[in-house]
């Protein structure tokens, strides 16, 4: 089973310096941030973003089932197999099931509080100083000021924070911003549409249909 931690009791901090949006990839590479990133293991779509970086904030908006799966696959690929903070409003997340999609729940902790600003000091508080290499934070309607912490903290710390919102703010203040949406499967790989909305403050647009291969702990591009 997934542990169920305690809510840290800190309080929420102001917002911090704002780093330019623009060339946010560069930056972070001629530090070395973003090494070893999450990837899909598709070129077609790892091409335009190097994958999901180290040392960042990746927006995913869509469906909590839809997104929880997905996350739960590119999360499976980490090499590094780091230590995940899922932080939720209900706990709806479901160990097992997270687990076939190539999850291993030794690696999830679980935070769950109906309070945003508990679950942003929570998500902060778990790259800095708790050291989790990943950070999942699900905030529907999140401000400026929250996607900065976690952007700040992820960078502070080469970890990688993903922020599931409902919203499109304008501009982007993530690294990425993504959209995944469940799509019909064959009934034993899901199957998502994975649309890439933002990258590096800059709009863009990219549709792809993604599957996941259970035995090859691998996505595959559906043509």
């Amino acid at each position: 089973m997934s542990r169920f931690a305690p809510l840290p009791n800190i309080q929420p901090r102001s917002a911090s310096y704002i780093a330019p949006r623009l060339g946010l990839a560069a930056l972070r590479r001629s530090f070395g941030l973003g090494s070893s990133a999450l990837t899909f293991g598709i070129p077609q779509i790892d091409a335009l973003t190097d994958g999901f970086a180290r040392g960042a904030l990746h927006e995913i908006i869509g469906d909590h089932a839809a997104v929880s799966g997905f996350l739960a696959a590119l999360l499976g690929r980490d090499r590094r197999r780091s230590q995940i903070l899922w932080v939720t409003a209900g706990g709806s997340l479901h160990a097992p099931t997270l687990g076939q999609l190539g999850l291993d729940h030794r690696r999830l902790t679980v935070v769950s509080t109906p309070r945003v600003s508990d679950r942003c000091s929570a998500a902060e508080q778990a790259m800095s100083p708790l050291g989790y290499g990943a950070v999942v934070a699900e905030i529907e309607h999140a401000d400026a000021e929250i996607a900065q912490r976690l952007q700040d903290a992820a960078a502070r710390h080469n970890a990688i924070a993903f922020l599931v919102r409902q919203d499109r703010p304008q501009p982007s203040l993530a690294a990425t911003r993504w959209s995944v949406q469940a799509d019909r499967s064959d009934g034993f790989r899901p199957c998502w549409q994975v649309t890439l909305e933002a990258f590096d403050g800059s709009a863009v647009h990219g549709a792809w249909l993604v599957e996941w291969d259970h035995s090859a702990v691998a996505f595959r591009l559906v043509e």
